[in-house]
């Protein structure tokens, strides 16, 4: 199944907009000014364009207007963005769950305020290296809760911000199954980040979590009804197979992102025919850091050698994640 030129994806929203912030294109004389590559050695700290020239990339909304499906990073922190950078990965995705983790040191219960999340983007956001989209859960409230986290978003530099339709966090007396707020609510909440957005070049995505909780028809029909109040794309999760995205992609007209779905689902080509712009595996990545971490405080504990537990691997991803190499020749220019 493919989608007919009629039916090809589109944004909602105007594409003649020019992005700003971390998305958009800096005038020539500024860039030649202020940003240079990590080539020369020569960077700003804490320059959101420092890591990359941004008239060099596509914008976020370029991204998705394209007719390719590109795998998005799971990124944390700053260090995780720049290794993002290095592999070559335009799009990261900061999750709730890695945020809560990395933050607090909690699971995804929704313990993170949105203070937490925002100020944990704009670490992200300040250097430039990817653009992030970041998922702001239920949007930490009511439609006015949404309007503030979308607002701040924005203000950090996020390129796009995910809001979902959970009822959160879980109520007394909850079973298992993740509650959904009404379609009506969900529809308000999506409007409310809209207005909030104003003319800002921040894309809001539109997320149900319907198909792990009531199914695929309620799942289209959010989708359909998110679709009409403006959002700019539609992020799908948790799909687990291929009839699912193909009913879905057949309903809507919107640009799609897909996240956490079943491994057999991943071919970039028919994501691409279903309308499919980003592909996000998981924050795994997280888990197996978390696993190393532990394993050589273990071995530092039980006496190993700094010499041996610190190999060439480590040194080089240090140096990557930190942008060592760009900050020795500011010291050069600098400090010498």
């Amino acid at each position: 199944m493919t989608r007919s030129n009629r039916d090809q994806p589109t944004l909602s929203t105007e594409t003649s907009r020019a992005p700003q912030g971390t998305q958009g294109t800096q005038s020539t004389q500024s860039t030649q000014s202020t940003h240079q590559t990590e080539a020369t050695g020569r960077v700003m700290p804490g320059d959101a364009s420092a890591y990359q020239a941004p008239d060099t990339r596509r914008t976020l909304r370029q991204i998705l207007s394209a007719d390719e499906c590109l795998v998005a990073a799971s990124v944390f922190d700053a260090a995780s963005a720049r290794l993002a950078r290095h592999i070559g990965a335009e799009v990261g995705v900061l999750g709730g769950s890695a945020a809560a983790q990395v933050v607090l040191g909690v699971p995804d219960i929704v313990l993170l305020t949105a203070s937490d999340l925002v100020e944990q983007s704009r670490r992200i956001c300040r250097t430039g290296c990817v653009h992030l989209i970041v998922d702001a859960d239920h949007g930490y409230g009511n439609a006015l809760n949404v309007m503030r986290t979308i607002s701040d978003l924005q203000a950090a530099g996020v390129a796009a911000t995910c809001l979902e339709d959970s009822r959160l966090p879980k109520e007394h007396g909850s079973g298992p199954q993740q509650a959904l707020v009404s379609m009506e609510e969900g529809c308000q909440k999506m409007r409310a980040a809209l207005h909030a957005r104003g003319d800002g070049p921040m894309l809001i995505l539109g997320r149900t979590n319907a198909i792990d909780s009531t199914g695929i028809d309620d799942a289209i029909a959010r989708l359909q009804a998110y679709e009409s109040v403006g959002v700019d794309a539609l992020f799908v999760p948790y799909l687990k197979q291929r009839d699912d995205l193909e009913r879905i992609a057949s309903a809507v007209r919107s640009t799609l992102v897909v996240a956490g779905a079943h491994a057999s689902l991943f071919d970039p080509a028919w994501l691409a025919q279903m309308g499919v712009r980003v592909w996000m595996w998981g924050h795994q990545p997280l888990a197996v850091a978390t696993a190393e971490l532990l394993r050589a405080m273990q071995s530092a504990q039980n006496g190993m050698p700094a010499s041996e537990l610190l190999n060439e691997d480590a040194r080089r991803a240090s140096k990557l994640a930190t942008a060592s190499q760009a900050y020795e020749g500011l010291t050069d220019q600098f400090l010498r």
